[in-house]
């Protein structure tokens, strides 16, 4: 097989649509397949070949002739498959990473309380989520067209709802995690040391790792570390957000509820082992994940997770590995989840769990069976 891979930008940032399908792209050059890469930024390892699309500056004139001009260089590279997650209006096989457009902007929306009105203004004259949704629904519209892989039986449920013509070509493939890459053992120190730079020796640490913390559940965190139940906890409970910043009305808002002093912004993490194993519990109320690979991630590491029915994952883990409550905006049940884990020996029940269940969903297992789908892909065409 030679596989043509279309990703807009392959620029090093741990985590998400980049690092997955850098894997696969590894993994099948690993299996003796030939990759080409085309893209706008970022140039792949060695031996993939990359190929610089070249494209205008605006939006969305730039996502579109990147979806037209990068389909069109792969074919013409000799590439039997093109495989893609988003910037697609042609391609063979299609991995919708980020689920459903109209999902994840509304679950956006929702996060942040309902769109402002200068949002709503900005909307009216944005083309660019009107670019997604055509991508979306010619891929997606009709009975003809590429295999689907949803990264999790929520999403094909929403293909299934939204797309019903294209179920027929969809399969669920879940995302898997690199148990070998995420292994607590080897960073205890480095949490250790991380716990006592900001004075953690003895507090229960909960960790919010997202590039974008409010729509990961942020605020229902902040305000689960008000609740009586959490405020009450010995040792104290400390939250650690790290990845993206807080915005200033979290910020506000944990200084009204009187726990800002227990809420520590960390920044960007280039390496989030050392925050797992800091960490006692991942707090990841979220909105919306089609299959968060954080959550994955600290299930590898042996750290419990706290989640919600909006994120994939939770279907692997039914009751495993954490506490899946059920409504994002929900603080009472966070901050009575956060008690349970709060016992050691629940968590540490718990957390043997957790790395159970990363073990039965390994990445390399996963990115095969991508792989397989793309190369019967290959044959038919």
């Amino acid at each position: 097989m030679k596989l043509g891979v279309l990703l807009d930008r392959l620029d090093g940032t741990p985590g998400g649509a980049e690092a997955h399908t850098l894997a696969l792209m590894l993994r099948a050059v690993a299996a003796g397949d030939e990759v080409v890469l085309a893209t706008i930024s970022g140039t792949a390892p060695e031996p993939i070949e990359t190929l610089k699309i070249q494209v205008p500056g605006g939006r969305p004139e730039r996502d579109e002739a990147f979806a037209q001009g990068g389909a069109r260089a792969l074919r013409e590279a000799g590439c039997n498959v093109v495989f893609a997650i988003r910037h697609a209006l042609d391609c063979d096989v299609y991995l919708p990473h980020g689920g459903l457009v109209d999902d994840a902007r509304s679950a956006k929306d929702r996060a942040a309380g309902g769109a402002s009105f200068g949002t709503r203004l900005a909307r009216r004259f944005s083309r660019k989520h009107d670019f997604f949704r055509r991508c979306e629904r010619t891929l997606l519209g009709g009975r003809e067209g590429p295999r689907v892989i949803a990264v999790s039986e929520m999403i094909r449920g929403r293909i299934k709802t939204v797309y019903p013509a294209a179920v027929h070509r969809s399969v669920t493939v879940v995302n898997g995690v690199d148990v070998e890459h995420f292994q607590r053992e080897p960073f205890e120190t480095a949490g250790r040391n991380l716990r006592r730079e900001h004075g953690l020796e003895d507090a229960f640490v909960g960790l919010l790792l997202a590039h974008h913390p409010v729509l990961k559940g942020a605020e229902t965190a902040i305000r689960a570390l008000a609740e009586p139940r959490v405020r009450e906890l010995t040792p104290q409970m400390v939250l650690l957000v790290a990845g993206g910043r807080l915005p200033g009305r979290l910020r506000r808002l944990a200084r009204r509820l009187g726990v800002a002093d227990r809420v520590r912004s960390l920044g960007p993490a280039t390496d989030p082992r050392p925050l797992y194993a800091a960490a006692d519990v991942l707090v990841h109320p979220t909105w919306y994940d089609p299959c968060s690979l954080v959550c994955l991630e600290a299930l590898a590491m042996r750290l419990p997770v706290i989640t919600t029915p909006q994120n994939g994952v939770h279907e692997a883990m039914g009751r495993r590995g954490g506490i899946v409550i059920e409504a994002p905006d929900d603080a009472e049940a966070l901050a009575t989840a956060l008690g349970v884990l709060a016992d050691d020996e629940m968590r540490a029940f718990t957390a043997e769990d957790a790395r159970y269940l990363a073990m039965k969903n390994r990445a390399p297992t996963r990115l095969d069976a991508v792989l397989d789908i793309c190369r019967a892909s290959a044959g038919r065409g």
